[in-house]
């Protein structure tokens, strides 16, 4: 009932002459029925409801009109007019009183209509604004990217470069989010399905040089605030990030799948692969610690998943999507 009411406020209204002619049959046909069902509410009373819808859809003139229309047409002013007898005290405070109340109507009809307008095109201006915004930061994100990227490929030292690729895969999550941001046409808001999508495309692009590694993602649509996006987006990143690090050494193929559902306790992140597993002798690196700092920023827990083959890392996160959309989406990159 409020979107409809502010749509009607909003829009466009139409011109005055069809404003007072509908204005003038509605008038006739209350009239009309009071003088054939005599209705047991005041004579009066019945016309108030087309002040209302002519002020609303026609503006403050249709809403003055109707109400001076229908209180020169009532039977207290055609009776006194019929008579010539001089009106009592309470039939004129009667009068008085419907004309205030069906002019304040109008008027406060269209402050309303005034005070929507404003607000709507406040809202315009305001998404235009983040839009630009979010613009922006992707492509100072994107610029930092390619910098990163430039240094990381003139390095001779192998954990320099690999740390530096990894500030690559950071900085793309982030940048990607203000991407689908800015998309999305919610504020602050991201569909993280499709985010996870695009992550994965990038990850396999960036990371599988000449190994043929499949990265899949099965992803229930859905949006989400975007600092929790970019958080899922940065649990992903390291996860897939480890997956390609250890579970394929000596040019081995595989897949790593990326999966995403909405269960009762929560949004569930899954990255798994059937690669040789973690090394007995590995330890937490950065990207691990990475991962549980931020399923502990938001609530959540990250645990292994026993599997014959491969590994697997789940994190349950105990938020609540904004909207669900559709079904689960699966894509390969």
């Amino acid at each position: 009932m409020e979107n409809l009411i502010v749509r009607v406020l909003s829009r466009k209204r139409p011109p005055a002459a069809v404003g007072y002619v509908v204005t003038l049959g509605l008038v006739l046909a209350v009239l009309l029925f009071e003088y054939m069902y005599r209705p047991a509410l005041h004579r009066y009373l019945p016309f108030l409801p087309v002040v209302f819808v002519s002020a609303l859809f026609f503006g403050r003139p249709a809403g003055l009109f109707a109400t001076l229309l229908s209180a020169a047409l009532g039977d207290d002013v055609i009776d006194l007019l019929r008579d010539g007898s001089a009106p009592q005290p309470t039939e004129m405070l009667f009068i008085v009183l419907y004309v205030s109340v069906g002019c304040a109507t109008a008027w406060l009809i269209e402050a309303l209509r005034s005070a929507v307008c404003k607000l709507l095109d406040a809202e315009a201006e305001t998404s235009l604004l983040l839009d630009e915004l979010a613009h922006r930061t992707r492509n100072d994100l994107m610029m930092i990217s390619s910098v990163l990227n430039l240094q990381a490929m003139r390095q001779t030292d192998a954990h320099a470069r690999e740390a530096l690729e990894s500030a690559v895969a950071r900085v793309r999550v982030i940048a990607e989010a203000q991407e689908r941001l800015r998309k999305s046409g919610k504020h602050g808001e991201v569909e993280v399905a499709a985010y996870l999508r695009a992550l994965g495309h990038g990850l396999a692009e960036l990371l599988r040089d000449v190994r043929p590694i499949r990265v899949r993602v099965l992803a229930t649509p859905m949006f989400v605030d975007a600092p929790v996006a970019v958080s899922i987006g940065l649990i992903a990143n390291e996860l897939v990030t480890n997956a390609f690090k250890y579970a394929f050494p000596d040019g081995q193929g595989g897949t790593v799948q990326i999966t995403l559902e909405l269960t009762a306790a929560g949004v569930v992140l899954s990255v798994e692969d059937d690669g040789v597993g973690v090394p007995p002798s590995k330890k937490d690196g950065l990207g691990t610690r990475l991962v549980q700092l931020l399923a502990s920023h938001l609530g959540g827990t990250v645990q292994a998943m026993p599997r014959e083959y491969g590994h697997g890392v789940k994190v349950l996160l105990p938020i609540k999507p904004a909207a669900v959309v559709l079904t689960a989406v699966s894509t390969d990159g």
